[in-house]
């Protein structure tokens, strides 16, 4: 598989509904995991890798959507 980065161009919908499932993933994971659940693992856990994608991937989406009102 290649591995190389990917551009995809969203409609103005696409991106307001990719950043809400991205919100409501990251709200589900606070809920399920223990208050200090991350801080207890180490960074290098499958968890905390993802819950850092996802965190990094809806504040570059959030950033991007505030760019649309420049």
């Amino acid at each position: 598989m290649v591995e190389n980065d990917i551009t995809i161009t969203l409609t103005e919908s696409q991106h307001e509904l990719l950043l809400d499932v991205l919100t409501h993933a990251q709200d589900a994971m606070n809920l399920s995991l223990p208050f200090d659940g991350l801080c207890e693992l180490p960074f290098n856990n499958s968890i905390v890798q993802r819950y850092t994608m996802t965190e990094n991937l809806k504040e570059l989406l959030q950033e991007l959507w505030s760019d649309r009102f420049e």
